[in-house]
């Protein structure tokens, strides 16, 4: 988890841009932000603001000490100092400004002394605040402690602080996944969020709710319940607050910034596309025709800013919940993502390819497409994964593909829900705030999704993921090519053998009966 805050923007911009408008002169002059401390949004966002943003004076992050006893300061040099993603531009960046706090989300008043509290309370005058625990499943008790009273925490923080211009709250635009049309506003659960967040806290059950739960109101996990959970609470209680609501959708690679293709999580999105491209991944249940609604995470971090920077600038056009989206602006189905993506990795193998890349799964939404699902996911996953083991224990090699194949389902499970399902997210708010931008500024923060080349993006998705995800070289890909073909001479000869004693043996069978 990570949290910063005071941190100094004075930027100025020449008399006139090029529309014509007078100067403007504004000020950043303090950030905090919680988030998942190596989370893949927050260390974009960081990288941005210090390559970008060169007159801030400092970011405070608010980072637990590690189970196995690493300080805050220990973790920061590690973790975020040391990460690829200061790396990619082949610049310099002023680390002094990053300032570790020991806090933790799960603890009353963040875990803060009082003096690292008193030094927030006197100095920040911006929050950004997306510190949330990012796996989907699990006991519904344990997602309220962290992004609900976490938040909540932040909120009565934030409240305190005697400088205080924004709070940039970064939710999700699945919160109110129960909904098909979501419009850019807060949807009440109950009349006391109060009653209801110690309903669950109080509550001796530690068993995870599946889909269909009430505890669940219509949504498929806890995480997505626990975000429209916490968006309640911060409209109910804390509306005296300067607080915007940012809901990005499924975040993936980066378009642009700091490197196109950059990523460094196996969540969601990518994890699932990398192990295709791998050869693991031979089907997935989904609506092939259903729109993906991906997102860049660049996009997000520079969204992030603008939103602050508005909000700061024109409180009085202060937007209460805006979503950043790909959705009906600059539409891609899940068909598109997956036949963009595949023919990147067919034309830039990877070394690490075990099998030759499917084609494209059939959609789910017919009866033939149900059951070529199921049949390939036991014989081309499940089936092939045991198989595959049984040549390393033969082989004397550690067993792994029946481990990665398990963790493999438990990934595709998580996103079934969404890639079976489409959403109409209105966005008119960030583009109007877009819009509201300079020339200059919006070529700095590149957030105009109408402008995502999508062919392009995949190639750089693919890309990202054997330079970054995999560590692989891009010399290698001539490498690569050559393995596509061997392993694709190789699995046709075997499915050809298996194929033709499956025909043999039936029809033996056959006659044998007759």
């Amino acid at each position: 988890m990570m949290q910063s805050s005071s941190m100094t923007i004075d930027q100025q911009h020449n008399n006139n841009d090029n529309n014509g408008n007078r100067r403007r002169r504004y000020r950043f002059e303090n950030f905090i932000m919680e988030n998942p401390f190596s989370g893949f949004i927050g260390k974009v966002l960081i990288e941005k603001l210090l390559n970008s943003c060169p007159d801030i004076e400092r970011i405070y992050l608010l980072i637990r000490s590690s189970r196995d006893g690493k300080s805050p300061q220990q973790r920061l040099e590690e973790e975020i100092i040391k990460s690829k993603v200061f790396t990619l531009r082949n610049k310099t960046y002023d680390f002094t400004k990053l300032v570790a706090i020991c806090g933790d989300m799960t603890k009353p008043r963040l875990g803060l002394s009082d003096i690292d509290y008193q030094t927030l309370t006197d100095n920040v005058s911006i929050v950004f605040h997306s510190a949330a625990t990012v796996r989907f499943h699990g006991p519904l008790k344990k997602f309220v402690n962290q992004n609900v009273l976490g938040t909540e925490s932040v909120m009565k923080l934030s409240r305190d602080m005697k400088k205080l211009k924004i709070v940039v709250y970064v939710s999700t635009a699945y919160a109110n996944c129960n909904l098909i049309d979501v419009e850019e506003k807060v949807y009440p659960l109950v009349d006391d969020i109060d009653s209801l967040i110690n309903k669950i806290i109080n509550e001796d059950s530690d068993e995870t709710p599946g889909v269909g739960h009430p505890s669940l109101m219509g949504r498929p996990n806890s995480y997505t319940i626990s975000k429209a959970i916490a968006e309640c609470l911060v409209d109910a209680k804390y509306s005296d607050l300067p607080v915007v609501i940012c809901r990005p959708s499924i975040v993936s690679h980066a378009y642009r910034e700091p490197a196109e293709g950059w990523c460094d999580s196996l969540n969601g999105v990518a994890g699932a596309l990398l192990l295709g491209g791998l050869g693991i991944a031979r089907t997935m249940e989904m609506r092939c025709d259903y729109i993906s609604d991906i997102i860049p995470v660049d996009f997000v971090a520079n969204s992030l800013i603008v939103v602050g920077y508005h909000s700061c600038m024109y409180p009085e056009q202060r937007s209460k919940v805006v979503h950043i989206t790909s959705g009906h602006k600059n539409p891609i189905s899940w068909a598109q993502i997956l036949n963009y993506s595949r023919m990147a990795a067919v034309k830039t193998p990877s070394v690490k390819m075990v099998r030759p890349i499917a084609q494209n799964p059939i959609s789910a939404g017919t009866f033939v497409g149900r059951m070529n699902h199921r049949l390939t996911m036991f014989f081309s996953h499940i089936l092939f994964a045991y198989i595959f083991d049984l040549i390393l224990f033969i082989c004397r090699q550690k067993r792994v593909m029946v481990d990665v194949t398990n963790k493999m389902h438990r990934v595709l499970e998580v996103l079934e829900h969404f890639t079976n399902h489409q959403w109409f997210f209105r966005n008119d708010n960030y583009s109007k705030i877009f819009q509201s931008l300079s020339d200059d500024e919006k070529q700095r923060y590149q957030s105009n999704v109408t402008a995502i080349d999508w062919t392009n993006y995949c190639n750089a998705l693919w890309m990202g993921s054997r330079r970054y995800l995999i560590n692989e070289d891009d010399s290698t890909c001539k490498d690569g090519i050559r393995r596509h073909k061997i392993l694709k001479l190789t699995y046709g000869l075997l499915n050809f053998f298996i194929y033709t004693i499956i025909l043999i043996t039936f029809g033996y069978i056959i006659a044998s009966v007759i």
